[in-house]
């Protein structure tokens, strides 16, 4: 099997359309706009198709991303693996396994200490060492659930004219965001849509925030609001936004909200989900929650290089043995670090004096982008520890905050 880059995508664009019927890919018209789109793609330096080819015959192939992502408040450069397919005649013969294989190596010899993806099957990809990374959270109200702020600004509409303002405003959020990754021109497209609207929040005339939304007509004077995109970057612009959705109430029925925040129930006024199901005894449903994006850390020295300023916890003192095993690759290591005040140092060699931490380079990978916690872990025996125990203290304390990661970034 050869590995090389695409030149052409009509034979990739007919794979999808096989692949993912979801992507309606149906009529020729469909299929020149996706090839067109798969060639202005492939003029970015960052974008490129990867195809597996046997004897000039493409049975599979992926899109490889390169962007730099916020880890921790550093700039880590990462990879992602995107649209991945492998062709239906050619499915069981271990050629997705063989494409991620390909992907780790190549951004591994490229200096990418990290590489993540949207999973079709999370458990596939955890087996090959993808750890989960944040949980999406989505609400659904009337805007009568939203309450109203008297003091926040106004919104205004904005449009073709404001996508550079826009993209400020996005690296803006970016800086600050722990996982977010900086966006290319192309992720912006959607603001331009015919079925898209945005609107945006000016304080002292620079952009604060902006929301990405759709209306879908339900019937008669009923409405859905489907909130796509949303950053806000101070709390005046949070709350004009959500001021903006409650005055929708004379036309929007139900709002479909995206959030990463895990404590979004407590401002609204009824977090009951649009349903009014009860889930357990007395407990009301208020949203539905998923998984998706999933990291896997390619090199750990270089990783933990990339964030050695990074304290996961002030005033911690412990030394930390990683025995890490991954599967996918059939090699089993262990990285030595001694945190001092949270921050971590390398050994070359195991420390004696330290605890040591046995687990897989996915469940690695979440617990260091701070997706779980070490408390978790080992009571899930997702992680087995040994040695000294009040080093071992030290290490679930060390552990036991994480700051969880967000990201908005979608390929």
């Amino acid at each position: 099997m050869e590995f090389k880059e695409m030149k052409e995508f009509d034979t990739f664009t007919e794979m999808l359309s096989r692949c993912y019927p979801m992507m309606e890919l149906n009529s020729a018209e469909d299929k020149e706009e996706a090839v067109k789109h798969h060639e202005r793609m492939s003029e970015y330096e960052t974008v490129s198709h990867i195809g597996a080819y046997d004897n000039g015959k493409l049975k599979s192939g992926y899109i490889h991303y390169m962007f730099p992502m916020n880890v921790y408040g550093q700039t880590l450069p990462s990879t992602g693996i995107g649209t991945l397919a492998v062709d239906l005649p050619y499915k069981k013969q271990g050629l997705a396994r063989e494409m991620v294989t390909y992907a780790i190596e190549k951004s591994r010899q490229e200096g990418f200490p990290l590489i993540q993806l949207y999973p079709f099957r999370p458990d596939f990809y955890r087996k090959m060492g993808f750890g989960f990374g944040p949980q999406l959270n989505v609400f659904r109200f009337s805007p009568l659930q939203v309450p109203s702020f008297s003091e926040a600004p106004e919104v205004v509409p904005l449009g073709k004219e404001d996508v550079e303002e826009i993209k400020r405003c996005y690296h803006d959020w970016a800086e600050d965001t722990h996982g977010a990754c900086d966006k290319q021109d192309y992720e912006f497209r959607h603001i331009s849509k015919d079925h898209t609207h945005t609107i945006g929040c000016r304080v002292d005339g620079k952009l604060r925030g902006y929301v990405v939304y759709e209306m879908k007509h339900l019937h008669d004077f009923t409405h859905e609001l489907k909130v796509l995109d949303w950053f806000a970057n101070t709390n005046a612009s949070f709350q004009a936004f959500m001021n903006f959705l409650h005055q929708q109430k004379d036309q929007v029925s139900t709002i479909v909200f995206p959030t990463f925040d895990d404590d979004f129930a407590f401002m609204l006024n009824d977090p009951r989900h649009d349903a009014k199901r009860l889930i357990h005894r007395i407990y009301h449903q208020t949203h539905e929650r998923g998984t998706g994006l999933m990291y896997r850390i390619i090199d750990v020295p270089l990783f933990m290089e990339y964030i050695r300023d990074h304290s996961f916890r002030s005033q911690t003192n412990v030394a930390v043995n990683f025995d890490v095993t991954d599967s996918l690759l059939k090699k089993k290591e262990i990285f030595a670090y001694q945190f001092k005040n949270g921050r971590p140092e390398r050994h070359e060699s195991p420390l004696s004096h330290g605890v040591t931490l046995a687990l897989s380079i996915d469940d690695l990978s979440s617990l260091l982008i701070g997706a779980v916690s070490l408390e978790k872990l080992l009571t899930y025996n997702r992680a087995e520890a040994s040695g000294n125990e009040e080093e071992l203290k030290k290490a679930v304390q060390l552990f036991s905050s994480p700051e969880k990661p967000t990201s908005w970034t979608f390929f």
